[in-house]
């Protein structure tokens, strides 16, 4: 993209010739017309010299005072407080955003684009409920509507309006539209957790159910209900939930491992636990899956069984989870000891496993230890799931 600077140059010139030609042709006559040109010829030339000189903001305030707002130097304002913005001088870029409002010459379609440009100076000035007005204010401009519910879309996630958000997105995507179902899904989730949170069990509940009601495959919602079913000690419905999790997501299947095992020792069901992973593994060809039934066998004292399957596993499969994994219940099994580099490439794995990154997202490839369900990176929903191995893009 080229420099703002650059752009400067090309559209000044532009719009001051235009500009200063036709006041001149209409005052050709009139002695303080041809002084005030020649003045404001002098102050451009100086501008340029700035400019030339790298002085950017001495070239800019030149720019500025020379130029009148009129019809032909509208766009040129625009671009001048828009190149403010870039360069963080916003108080700038506000004041030549806040000039343009109130010349009453403008047209409709020119208020309303530097009402958005003040917009997004309030934003990136982090006044949010001033942009959050301007932009409400343009969400059914013609022109700018799109561009001003998506920023205000962002605003509400921001300042965590969960309701405002889910009535935004209705308006912004279509009901076909997959994103409107994630965001939805996902927006009704966080005030499912604030309700939990702040004591509203059954509100919360109800939340769930709207949030797959908008999204079936709102995975987020089956892991929530599974972890407050466990909390409460209901460990049957906490089992459904989790087993629904894998039919809404199987690549969430890692997540639910340990809350599984849980739950059945709760119930005192060990073979309730093993058929709960054959079926996860029958569902997902995911190293977890394996991972998670060798776990299972080795909870119920079956360590042989657990080892041999996942021996059988890594025959066909390369994985230093898995592996690590059998090194584990070797070293925990009476029967076999490991000699000494296998039990110190046992060490090594664990300390790797420990610190390494164990879920990524899928829009953008950031790396973390955790689930987040928004990416902190690229703000993105719905897009981080568990890796399926140490190292890099090794996504589920």
């Amino acid at each position: 993209m080229p420099d703002p600077i650059v752009w400067l140059v090309l559209l000044l010139p532009v719009a001051a010739a235009s500009g200063w030609w036709a006041r001149a042709r209409a005052e050709r006559t009139s002695d303080s017309a041809c002084e005030t040109e020649s003045a404001v010829t002098r102050d451009y030339v100086s501008g340029i010299t700035h400019l030339v000189n790298d002085d950017a903001e001495r070239a800019i305030e030149t720019f500025s005072r020379v130029l009148a707002v009129d019809d032909d130097t509208v766009e040129t304002h625009l671009a001048l407080g828009n190149l403010f913005r870039r360069q963080g001088e916003i108080d700038r870029a506000l004041k030549v955003h806040q000039n343009l409002i109130t010349r009453p010459q403008l047209s409709n379609r020119q208020r309303n684009h530097a009402r958005f440009e003040l917009a997004c100076d309030y934003l990136r000035a982090g006044v949010l409920d001033r942009a959050e007005r301007l932009f409400g204010d343009l969400a059914d401009d013609d022109v700018h509507g799109r561009q001003s519910l998506s920023r205000l879309l962002g605003i509400h996630e921001q300042t965590r309006e969960w309701q405002s958000a889910i009535e935004v997105a209705g308006r912004l995507f279509t009901e076909t539209d997959e994103n409107s179902a994630t965001l939805i899904g996902q927006y009704h989730c966080e005030l499912a957790e604030e309700a939990f949170n702040s004591g509203q069990v059954d509100t919360a509940f109800d939340a769930l159910a709207t949030a797959e009601g908008a999204a079936p495959n709102c995975a987020r919602a089956g892991l929530l209900r599974g972890r407050w079913h466990l909390q409460a000690g209901a460990y049957n419905e906490a089992v459904r939930a989790y087993r629904r999790v894998l039919i809404q997501d199987p690549r969430l299947g890692s997540e639910i491992v340990a809350p599984v095992i849980e739950a059945h020792r709760g119930l005192a069901d060990s073979e309730g636990l093993l058929r709960f992973f054959d079926q996860m593994s029958a569902r997902s060809t995911s190293p977890a899956a394996e991972i998670a039934r060798a776990r299972a066998l080795n909870e119920a004292g079956r360590t042989d069984e657990a080892i041999a399957h996942l021996s059988r596993y890594l025959q066909s499969e390369a994985n230093w989870l898995a592996f690590h994994a059998l090194l584990e219940y070797s070293a925990q099994h009476g029967k076999t000891r490991l000699s000494g580099p296998l039990d110190s490439l046992r060490l090594a794995l664990s300390r790797i496993i420990a610190t390494a990154p164990s879920h990524a997202c899928h829009a953008c490839g950031f790396a973390s230890r955790y689930l987040h369900w928004q990416c902190p990176n690229c703000r993105r929903w719905d897009q981080v799931r568990p890796l399926s191995d140490i190292g890099p893009s090794r996504a589920v």
